[in-house]
């Protein structure tokens, strides 16, 4: 056979097969792309329900701690410690309840799936993943409405940055984590709020155990360290001044001269309320020791107070001011070793 015998493919043959090519193409890759996702979706599922099991461990663990009343892993940060294997979710949180229940809401890497249980659930529910509306473990995105006034009570997980029911929120001295209760104490005019905590992270701490000004707050830094670690840092937790304290009171006469004590409630050194909750400030020193006869809300026994970041000045002893049970500023001398009464009690930006 020569060489002119020889037949190839006309133009139009090629066409041919490039559009049969095309419509394969075409009914394939959404069937390929559609096992791909349902295997990733079932994948990430199976993280889910280890996350879930992991919990259970966790608090299988603590059963019987009477100081266990809960904690909220979120992720990725707590995975190590909730001692997770395999795939770790992108984002999200769970919480496990003091009665061993599982809050979950959980996204992966890539945000393509949001996994869900409530308390009640046996099995996990899943969705498409949405921004802002994954990873609050029952929580609502935190959106604060304007307008806010001082002593507003903010319900709000500091680990998600979102806000929560009042029903879940704990206020015991020592809770760091979890649903808590904030009040409201400036608005910053640009959106956003100053925040304080109802009760101590650190029940009790030296201010600083070295008794030199130079060191700093010392202890209570460290605390307030210890305390916030696994909270949102764009909240920006830390101390209160002593200087905020006097403003949220109305002391524009207060200058942090050892000699400027004074109670909230008329801005002066004598005492005038007697009622509990009778007091227009009781949300700065509720859980307290014996608060109650001084007008706070809710008392708590051998706590009589928390520090703020300031020194006291015009005294040798090196001193700083905190808020004292009695609905009053006070400063005593900064080691304070062997009677250390006073603890953390962060502020927050949100």
């Amino acid at each position: 056979m020569s060489c002119k015998d020889k037949k190839g493919f006309t133009l139009i043959e090629l066409l041919a097969v490039i559009v049969i090519l095309a419509i394969i193409a075409l009914i394939a890759t959404p069937i390929i792309v559609g096992v791909i996702n349902k295997s990733k979706k079932n994948a990430f599922m199976d993280t889910a329900y280890g996350v879930v099991e992991a919990g259970k461990l966790y608090y299988a663990k603590n059963f019987g701690n009477d100081a266990f009343t809960g904690k909220t892993f979120t992720f990725p940060n707590d995975a190590e410690d909730l001692k997770l294997s395999g795939e770790k979710p992108g984002g999200g949180s769970l919480e496990v309840t003091g009665k061993g229940k599982q809050i979950l809401a959980i996204y992966d890497k890539g945000k393509n799936w949001c996994v869900t249980k409530g308390e009640a659930d046996s099995k996990v529910t899943v969705s498409k993943y949405e921004e802002g509306k994954c990873g609050g473990a029952g929580e609502e995105e935190l959106k604060l409405p304007t307008g806010l006034t001082k002593g507003t009570a903010i319900y709000l997980n500091p680990e998600t940055k979102k806000t929560c029911n009042e029903a879940d929120a704990v206020s015991t001295a020592g809770t760091k984590t979890g649903c808590m209760k904030w009040y409201v104490y400036k608005d910053n005019g640009d959106g956003t709020y100053q925040l304080i905590l109802d009760h101590n992270t650190t029940a009790k701490v030296v201010w600083n155990s070295s008794g030199n000004r130079e060191d700093g707050m010392g202890e209570v830094a460290q605390a307030l360290e210890t305390d916030t670690r696994t909270w949102d840092s764009s909240l920006d937790a830390r101390i209160i001044s002593a200087f905020e304290i006097a403003e949220i009171t109305g002391n524009s006469a207060f200058t942090a001269d050892a000699g400027d004590w004074y109670y909230f409630d008329g801005n002066a050194k004598n005492q005038t309320v007697t009622t509990p909750g009778g007091s227009a400030y009781a949300w700065l020193f509720d859980y307290t020791n014996n608060c109650l006869i001084y007008g706070c809300s809710v008392a708590e026994n051998s706590i009589y107070g928390y520090w703020t970041s300031t020194l006291a000045t015009g005294t040798p002893i090196h001193s700083a001011w905190y808020v004292n049970s009695y609905g009053r500023m006070e400063h005593v001398i900064i080691t304070y070793a062997g009677m250390t009464y006073f603890g953390v009690r962060p502020v927050i930006k949100v």
